[in-house]
């Protein structure tokens, strides 16, 4: 894990933190993404603004101050201000992130991430998150991805957990099995 991951983390805990002794995670999560998807969705010259070194830090505050007071809590406008005093206004993709996979674990939801060939039909979908649901004990949210080289069947990541029951992972072990010497696979 590199330094600004880490950093990020930090942040994250601490507003997580905050979100919890306040019983306040679920506004902090809404403040949090209204700000990153405005600051996201501003033109890309604009976007430059946050992470100008040439800005002094005063300027941004207040800019941010401007755009953001009325409409974020104290945790997430405080953030900011943190980030923007520290010079680490570059790490707000991955606090967002990291806050989002503690409310997740708090809320007893884990994503799992579904590689298929093609968009999977909303029962097999379901039948999916069902199972896995089953087997974690948590509410499942499926992220599907598309990725035609897996040919057919689907991929699984679940954390550190990876069900391979992919075509082309099955193409794979055949190959290997076929080149071991005789005796071995």
């Amino acid at each position: 894990m590199n330094v600004s991951h880490a950093a990020a983390r930090v942040y994250a805990n601490a507003l997580f933190d905050i979100g919890v002794e306040e019983g306040a995670v679920g506004s902090i999560y809404d403040d949090l993404h209204a700000v990153h998807d405005a600051i996201r969705g501003l033109d890309p010259e604009l976007q430059v603004f946050f992470t100008m070194p040439q800005l002094r830090r005063d300027d941004k505050r207040r800019i941010i101050d401007m755009v953001f007071a009325d409409k974020v809590g104290r945790p997430v406008l405080g953030l900011l201000h943190i980030l923007v005093d520290k010079r680490r206004e570059s790490l707000l993709d991955n606090v967002v992130e990291e806050f989002d996979h503690h409310r997740d674990r708090h809320e007893g939801r884990v994503e799992a991430r579904v590689t298929t060939a093609r968009k999977l039909d909303a029962d097999v979908a379901e039948a999916l998150k069902a199972a896995l649901e089953q087997r974690t004990n948590k509410t499942v949210v499926l992220k599907e991805r598309i990725d035609p080289e897996v040919l057919g069947g689907f991929r699984v990541n679940l954390g550190d957990y990876v069900l391979d029951g992919t075509v082309r992972r099955s193409l794979h072990d055949m190959r290997r099995s076929l080149a071991a010497p005789h005796g071995q696979g």
